[in-house]
């Protein structure tokens, strides 16, 4: 496996590399790409096989999803998260924002607020303002570089009846963090004695770096299970986010049913011939990719640190458990959000997330995403590094504000 390999991504559509995106997004066609959550890795072999195989079959009409998916998706989480997910409690959905918008409008109505955890994935923000719902944020607090949920804030957001739901983020996009048993024990308490619905999003749920361990939400306690769904993916952990396959588990019968009827009304319970072809393929015969990809991600991740520490001034790392992001401190530079987007956009010719998409408390960050060959890493903090290099313009090494 050799992730290493540069893949020219131009001959395709894709998001990322599209100059369209850049240009309209960063206003650089030019810039080096790390800001969409894919990986510029190619899928694992088993996958790539299997769609070959499928492909060759030539007949591409409509299917329902085989046993087999479902055994090599139960054997997955058995064995690498200790998790044994009943048959019964799936429910197949094309992807998880779709199935985030199905539970929001299961479980509040209209104008009913759902708490997010920001800085958090921006996506969250859209489906609940489209949905109608009012947005309450629970901040994480950031105290010596680490991020800690606010549990008393927490407890207060969750006693007003006008709350229904929570998100949960687990792991943290963009932080980092994974939740311990305890954190999670005490997300569960608190929402059990509100009557406080949680949505897991459990999407980077496989990319958890050692010693730190992935806990499915759902495991946590029995209160946490009748009042929750966990969405999860193979989207991120084999880089097929284009393939949308995802499922929904729902314990609660009652809740699971309402889930299913919403589905069907809105025609959400179509199959993907080549989706499951590929999701099956993934969590049957991909964990030896995936450890060799853990393995190279923290070393990317530590190249990124390291590099930071010799070579940039006034930019640190926050310290990722998991995930193939990383989330970095820019405030050094002592610039205001808009103004470091332009930075490293149009000087570092770097198109990062900015950190104010993920809510005004991520202001002074950027995301960058580590699923690529290291040279492209190498190269985006090259730039960096000229960027804020003291010039005759910047003397104190610092960009104009």
């Amino acid at each position: 496996m050799n992730f290493d390999e540069i893949i020219d991504r131009h001959q395709f559509p894709t998001m990322k590399w599209s100059s369209t995106f850049l240009a309209d997004y960063f206003g650089n066609a030019e810039a080096i790409p790390m800001s969409v959550a894919d990986m510029d890795i190619k899928a694992p072999p088993a996958v790539i096989e299997r769609l070959q195989e499928r492909v060759a079959h030539g007949i591409y009409g409509y299917e329902s999803k085989p046993e087999s998916y479902f055994q090599a998706l139960d054997s997955w989480y058995q064995t690498r998260h200790g998790w044994k997910i009943e048959r019964q409690h799936i429910e197949p959905c094309p992807s998880i924002l779709n199935a985030i918008a199905i539970l929001i409008n299961q479980h509040s109505e209209a104008g009913d607020g759902v708490i997010l955890q920001p800085p958090v994935f921006f996506e969250f923000r859209m489906v609940v303002k489209s949905n109608g719902r009012k947005i309450v944020k629970n901040a994480l607090k950031l105290t010596e570089g680490h991020y800690q949920m606010d549990f008393d804030d927490l407890e207060a957001k969750a006693a007003d009846p006008r709350n229904k739901i929570l998100i949960l983020c687990n792991p943290h996009n963009p932080v980092g963090r994974v939740w311990t048993q305890a954190e999670l024990e005490q997300v569960a308490a608190i929402c059990a004695r509100h009557h406080v619905f949680v949505i897991a999003d459990e999407i980077h749920g496989d990319f958890a770096f050692p010693p730190h361990r992935y806990i499915p939400y759902l495991t946590v306690s029995e209160s946490a299970s009748r009042n929750a769904a966990a969405c999860i993916s193979p989207a991120k952990t084999f880089n097929i986010a284009g393939m949308v396959d995802a499922m929904t588990i729902i314990p609660n019968e009652t809740h699971r049913e309402q889930f299913h009827d919403f589905a069907h009304r809105y025609q959400m319970n179509k199959v993907n011939v080549f989706a499951s072809a590929a999701t099956e393929a993934a969590y049957r015969d991909g964990a030896a990719w995936l450890d060799a990809l853990l393995v190279y991600l923290q070393e990317n991740i530590a190249f990124i640190r390291e590099y930071l520490q010799a070579n940039v001034g006034g930019i640190s790392l926050i310290e990722p458990e998991g995930t193939f992001l990383a989330w970095l401190d820019f405030r050094g530079l002592g610039l205001e959000a808009k103004a470091l987007e332009i930075f490293l956009a149009q000087e570092a010719e770097i198109a990062l997330s900015p950190g104010y998409w993920f809510g005004r408390e991520g202001a002074g960050f950027a995301r960058m995403t580590t699923g690529c060959p290291r040279a492209t890493i190498e190269r985006a903090l090259a730039n960096l590094a000229v960027a804020v290099r003291p010039s005759p313009r910047r003397p104190n090494g610092k960009p104009e504000k």
